[in-house]
């Protein structure tokens, strides 16, 4: 997938497939895929502007789940609180 310059270029679905991505883990037939992972989470910090950036997928708080889902749940409840845009329709 092409990655986008903007949360709201997104639809949910196309984020969640970036998402699962992380959790499920790289396919291995991927080259470099460290620094694949790494440009993911880089990517997934910066659009989603949130403030506890790559942490927010490698060292979640105790009581949040650890998941795509998980994740997903705090970006828009976040963004949500912070009258930043959603996903596209």
């Amino acid at each position: 997938m092409k990655l986008k310059s903007q949360l709201s270029d997104y639809t949910e679905a196309e984020f969640m497939e970036i998402l699962n991505e992380l959790f499920n883990g790289v396919s291995a037939t991927k080259e470099n895929a460290e620094e694949y992972v790494i440009s993911l989470i880089d990517h997934v910090a910066e659009v989603t502007e949130h403030p506890e950036k790559s942490d927010l997928l490698c060292y979640p708080p105790e009581g949040r789940e650890d998941s795509a889902a998980g994740v997903m749940k705090e970006i828009k409840e976040w963004r949500a609180k912070n009258s930043k845009p959603g996903f596209k329709s």
